[in-house]
């Protein structure tokens, strides 16, 4: 028994000089994280309170730039055009994901072709996406109207880029068909790894395809789910160059975001307080949403 509680005493204190040498290790990398990203995020906060102004010294004004914004009625709109872009892109792209996943994950010929091709918009640069689908929103040269004209679809061409009631949805294609990859290798990664044992035992249990989805394939699957929506989803809140590059925000804040309006307060407008302000207001709607998330990953892991 003595040797034993020795054993035990060596073991635990053994952990505790790991635990030392562990935390001595990371305080360096903290100081970096920190000088990288926590002083400038600090210094945005601090200016959030201030009427700082391009070129000029702030000095400060409280929550005034706070209750300008939150008067103003092209913030609403732009935070309201960020939600639907949102939730719009992510239940499509998890939709379009989860579907090409579970298609390339049967046996089907040429399916090696289809991976390569579909990764192609996730592997494309940014900017290079964007200009491209702007010529194809073109109402003169688009080739988007072409085909729909000398189809027969449409009889004049659509004005995807300055209809208002259009522009939004027009960086919404864009955004989804750059995110539908993402997913789909996400998904389509831990689907190759679920045993095949548990369908078969399901079919000879009778069960259908839909069964077999839904009662085997989801539960396994649930937490890459759970991890690349929560992912994809504060990317695409806080998507900026699909947006601005495709529309500008425009016409008359029609597909305005809040990471549009943000550069167009800050470098456009030249009120870098106020926009910081925009920027700062939203950060507690991304920390209640990982929280949810965590919640909803315990309830699934348990």
């Amino acid at each position: 028994m003595k040797i034993k509680n020795t054993q035990i005493t060596k073991y635990a204190s053994q952990q505790k000089k790991d635990r030392r040498l562990g935390i001595i290790l990371v305080i360096p990398v903290l100081f970096v994280i920190f000088a990288i990203t926590g002083i400038p995020f600090v210094r945005a906060v601090y200016w959030s309170f201030t009427n700082k102004v391009v070129g000029s010294k702030p000095s400060f004004v409280g929550v005034a730039n706070y209750i300008r914004i939150f008067h103003d009625k092209i913030y609403w709109k732009s935070f309201f055009n960020t939600l639907v872009y949102t939730c719009g892109c992510i239940a499509a792209k998890f939709l379009l994901g989860l579907l090409w996943a579970v298609l390339l994950n049967q046996d089907l010929k040429g399916k090696g072709f289809f991976r390569t091709a579909l990764l192609i918009p996730w592997a494309l640069p940014g900017m290079v996406a964007a200009m491209t689908w702007r010529w194809m929103y073109d109402g003169t040269y688009g080739i988007i109207n072409s085909l729909l004209l000398h189809s027969g679809i449409i009889s004049t061409p659509i004005a995807w880029l300055s209809d208002p009631k259009l522009t939004l949805l027009s960086t919404m294609i864009v955004n989804v068909w750059r995110g539908v990859p993402f997913f789909m290798f996400s998904i389509l990664g831990v689907l190759q790894t679920l045993d095949k044992q548990m369908y078969e035992a399901a079919i000879i249990d009778g069960a259908g395809i839909f069964q077999q989805f839904f009662h085997i394939t989801i539960p396994n699957i649930a937490n890459v789910l759970m991890v690349t929506t929560l992912l994809s989803t504060i990317w695409t809140f806080n998507d900026f160059e699909n947006v601005w590059l495709v529309t500008g925000g425009g016409p008359l804040y029609s597909s305005s975001t809040i990471a549009t309006y943000t550069y167009d307060m800050a470098f456009i407008q030249n009120y870098l307080g106020r926009a910081l302000s925009i920027a700062v207001s939203v950060i507690p709607i991304l920390l209640i949403l990982m929280f949810v998330f965590q919640k909803i990953q315990k309830k699934i892991d348990a």
